[in-house]
């Protein structure tokens, strides 16, 4: 995983089916019966709908809140009893899905359908068209003009205590006596780098990447979040820092990935890396 600050545009979940669906019917019936346009009655869905199924006891799912839910996908169909016709996705039995509320990280329906859902809750939404994968659909799975309905069920909110980390945080562990690592110097540092995660007793939960036994990392410091730099928290972690020394930063959110994360890294994620400052240039 590289450091260098990009943003990941993601709509929702790796849609993984490919079905070869189409956006319509087939041709005219017999006797010159005019083909329905809408075998599926997607153009009667207009507005968002939810059902909640079972009602939560947990935390809300509010705007700004990290959450995983697990869901199933399908294709609307109102020649369905359920209206739950062809299913696209599902990632029931695996790793629960983690978003942002309100962080335009998957498709709004997706989103707003699980607003004010409590952990332990599920549901079922119903999206229309426009709220979903519009008049351009998703690959094979999704036809375009295609409504969805989900069956969501909400895990966690803010399991990791993300939301608590609000500022960068240092801890020296072993004091440098030689240049100092400040603003306009190039710096080389070892790294390990792990998600926050406030129920381990050291808060280093699973690590996403080290650079620890290779080639240190070269960072321009003062130029951090800018094109070709580390995150900001990265970069402002490091200074101050002597050769030689190790410290510990602790990265919010807003330092890092910010709310829509990158690569192994989910939005929303605080951070937490062991450096060692070893040249400055």
């Amino acid at each position: 995983m590289s450091l260098l600050r990009t943003r990941r545009l993601a709509l929702l979940l790796a849609l993984s089916a490919s079905l070869g669906l189409t956006a319509c019917g087939g041709g005219g019936g017999s006797s010159g019966t005019p083909a329905n346009s809408d075998p599926n009655g997607w153009a009667a869905v207009t507005t968002l709908k939810t059902t909640d199924n079972t009602v939560g006891t947990g935390a809300s799912a509010d705007t700004g809140k990290p959450v995983q839910v697990t869901y199933t996908g399908y294709v609307y169909d109102v020649r369905v009893a359920d209206t739950k016709g062809t299913k696209i996705d599902t990632n029931v039995g695996g790793t629960p899905y983690p978003f942002v509320i309100g962080a335009n990280a998957v498709i709004s329906g997706f989103d707003q359908g699980t607003q004010g859902m409590k952990v332990g809750g599920k549901r079922t939404v119903t999206v229309p068209a426009a709220m979903a994968y519009g008049s351009t659909g998703s690959g094979t799975a999704v036809p375009p003009n295609a409504a969805l309905v989900f069956d969501i069920e909400l895990v966690a909110v803010d399991p990791n205590s993300w939301t608590t980390v609000t500022a960068l945080a240092k801890q020296d562990t072993l004091m440098g006596a030689g240049a100092s690592a400040d603003a306009g110097k190039t710096a080389t540092v070892t790294y390990t780098g792990y998600i926050y995660d406030k129920r381990v007793a050291n808060t280093k939960g699973t690590q996403f990447d080290s650079n620890v036994g290779k080639t240190g990392l070269q960072v321009k410091l003062g130029t951090g979040g800018t094109a070709g730099s580390v995150i900001t928290g990265f970069d402002q972690g490091i200074q101050g820092m002597r050769v030689g020394g190790k410290r510990t930063i602790t990265i919010p959110a807003s330092l890092a990935y910010g709310n829509l994360g990158q690569g192994s890294i989910p939005g929303g994620a605080a951070l937490v890396f062991d450096i060692e400052l070893t040249a400055i240039n």
